[in-house]
């Protein structure tokens, strides 16, 4: 017998394309605010082992964790640099742990990116994702090399300025990840999928 909420009719907002169950429908969009009369009939394109591993978002939590590090180890060589005094100890252990994570970070979210697209699209060579194929392996190389910037201390200038140098390029490609990302977040194509020969 099948559960309820697997029966479940979805409504999808036609303004603004936010999808809910009919029993959380409410007076209002809770995402747009708009009248709950915008909504009409949603029927999920995507087979059912698709969904739930998409609903999981694991990329859009992966991503943070490589700009999390990215952030840590900038803002801490920044202040290092401005205020050397100041707890000088914490703030390059902490650029140090975030040079060595971060790569680990950035795998982390690329792979879990070309699975979303592979999930999402049926295929990782459409122009967009390319694109963000490009500036992953950009930034993935980058993360690479901070970690031997590091390798020997970061108490020299010339050394917290390379790691700057790495971070604005690697920060500059997460940018250009989000505004690609953003966009197609809500989308995708109908139907099954073979994932490393599992159809899903």
């Amino acid at each position: 017998m099948k559960n309820n909420k697997q029966q479940e009719q979805l409504f999808i907002c036609k303004p603004c394309g936010y999808v809910m169950k009919e029993s959380e429908l409410t007076d209002v969009c809770p995402a747009c605010g708009l009248p709950r009369k915008v909504f009409e009939q949603y029927k999920e394109r995507m087979s059912p082992g698709r969904s739930k591993i998409l609903r999981l978002d694991l990329h859009p939590i992966a991503v943070h964790f490589p700009q999390t590090m990215l952030v840590f180890l900038m803002q801490a060589l920044i202040l290092n640099l401005f205020f050397p005094n100041f707890y000088p100890d914490v703030l390059l252990g902490t650029a140090t742990f975030s040079a060595v994570v971060f790569p680990f970070a950035v795998l982390g979210a690329f792979l879990s990116g070309l699975i979303d697209g592979k999930l999402r699209f049926k295929s990782v060579t459409t122009p967009i994702l390319v694109k963000k194929i490009i500036y992953s392996v950009v930034m993935f190389a980058v993360s690479v090399v901070i970690p031997f910037i590091v390798w020997n201390g970061i108490h020299h200038l010339s050394t917290k300025l390379w790691l700057l140098v790495c971070g604005s390029i690697a920060l500059f490609c997460a940018i250009m990840l989000g505004h690609a990302g953003k966009r197609l977040m809500n989308i995708g194509m109908g139907g099954a999928v073979k994932v490393w020969g599992w159809k899903i």
